[in-house]
């Protein structure tokens, strides 16, 4: 595998420069069987024991 295969054009108004507001409304890609949309609000209902969460602090 090569690192070039991960290149993507991204553009500039699909980045964020500010936090969301209220922050618990920033959005969360939850993958399970598929992937599907949340909120990180919805963040504690979608946990279930055993599961890994991973936070990207950057």
């Amino acid at each position: 595998m090569k690192l070039s295969e991960f290149d993507y054009e991204l553009p500039a108004g699909c980045i964020a420069t500010q936090p969301a507001r209220p922050r618990d409304a920033a959005r969360l890609l939850h993958v399970a069987e598929a992937l599907s949309d949340w909120r990180v609000r919805d963040l504690p209902g979608l946990l279930r024991p055993g599961d890994l969460l991973v936070v990207n602090d950057t």
